[in-house]
């Protein structure tokens, strides 16, 4: 009997490929320049305006504690939903590239060693052997913590008024 399969975005930051659940990707963008907000988190990095929806951008390279790189018109922005404090909210994820969307089954994930990560391995759902690469399976729901969730919409909520 064959398990679940479920389709994956692969994605690259620093040469190492992620994935992260398609059912939870709105939309892929190319970098747009970001509007800086003050006294947040360094991996904050600021708001964009998407068709008149303010989404706040995470770069994934300073959550992950990896050395900071200028944006490129080839950066791109995942847009995600994530469980917000009372409601689903959306973010952006700054990322070098999206490779492809992969059938991953759901048997293949092993589970994720606790040493051996340059960030926190709460981030990660498993990791994924796929085409001769491993590649780690992100746990948005953990990506950020529900006191950097209300802080963000906080903000937002004082940028807009």
């Amino acid at each position: 009997m064959a398990g679940t399969t479920n389709k994956y975005l692969v994605f690259t930051i620093e040469k190492e490929s992620y994935a992260i659940p398609i059912i939870k990707v709105q939309e892929v963008i190319r970098y747009t320049p970001i509007t800086p907000l003050h006294e947040t988190s360094r991996f904050l990095k600021g708001v964009i305006n998407l068709r008149g929806r303010i989404i706040p951008i995470i770069d994934m390279r300073l959550k992950f504690n990896l050395a900071e790189k200028p944006y490129t018109d080839r950066t791109v922005f995942i847009i995600v939903e994530i469980l917000g404090a009372r409601e689903v909210s959306h973010i952006g994820m700054a990322v070098d590239a999206v490779q492809d969307v992969a059938d991953i089954q759901e048997e293949s994930i092993n589970r994720t060693p606790e040493i051996g990560f340059k960030f926190k391995s709460k981030y990660l759902h498993g990791i994924v052997q796929l085409n001769g690469r491993m590649v780690m399976l992100l746990n948005l729901d953990t990506i950020l913590s529900t006191e950097e969730v209300v802080e963000l919409q906080e903000q937002l909520a004082e940028g807009t008024k």
